[in-house]
């Protein structure tokens, strides 16, 4: 899913016909499951022929449903295929427009309201909806144990910047825990011509060579 953000013409190609695929297959599935209970005939007209398209006929409402049910199903096909909300909404428009010139090449260029209001109210539903569903799957926590597959590129936390202070006189270097020898070191060096004088640290040595550039500070 979290593919880098770059032209992929295999791969748009491979997701447009991947969703076209499995919508005609879905809405084949739908017209064989109601045209079983309405005993109706189950034809490539119903498909590709606008005229079947209708609410003047149990034939017409069965067709109308099975359109309705597979959008349904196209948008959980977008959650699956697509992966990204953003683009929901060009692949369902992109299904439909596949569709229209299937029907337009069949049957002609299609007259009639009704299958425009379904086919658009299709196409919404599927748009919306697999939006959705992919926004919850982005939303989603990605496993620890899957960091390395997703992205091996190392993340680098600077730690904090430390505003320091020069040490008083009274303060003894030698049993500190931080500034003796064996921990680490602080190189000062003094800028000549600095007409307000400042004293900087260039650079603060941590036992495992763990720098922190860090402190400016006035005399």
């Amino acid at each position: 899913m979290f593919y880098k953000y770059a032209w992929d013409p295999k791969l748009i190609v491979g997701q447009i016909i991947s969703v076209q695929c499995v919508y005609y297959m879905f809405l084949a599935v739908s017209l064989y499951v109601l045209d079983s209970i309405f005993l109706d005939a189950l034809s490539l007209d119903q498909i590709f022929s606008y005229q079947s398209t209708n609410v003047h006929s149990q034939h017409g409402w069965v067709v109308t449903i099975s359109f309705l049910l597979n959008s349904l199903f196209g948008s959980v096909c977008l959650r699956y295929i697509v992966e990204r909300s953003k683009k929901c909404l060009d692949h369902a428009a992109t299904v439909t427009f596949i569709h229209f010139v299937f029907v337009w090449s069949f049957s002609g260029f299609p007259k009639t309201a009704s299958w425009w209001i379904v086919q658009i109210i299709g196409m919404f539903i599927m748009a919306i909806l697999g939006e959705y569903l992919c926004m919850r799957k982005e939303m989603m926590d990605i496993p620890l144990s899957r960091a390395k597959e997703l992205d091996s590129t190392p993340i680098l936390l600077r730690p904090p910047v430390a505003q320091l202070s020069p040490p008083s006189p009274s303060f003894n270097t030698e049993t500190s825990p931080i500034l003796s020898d064996s921990t680490s070191s602080i190189v000062l060096e003094d800028f000549d011509g600095d007409e307000n004088n400042k004293l900087r640290a260039s650079q603060i040595s941590i036992t495992d060579s763990l720098d922190f550039y860090c402190f400016r500070s006035q005399i």
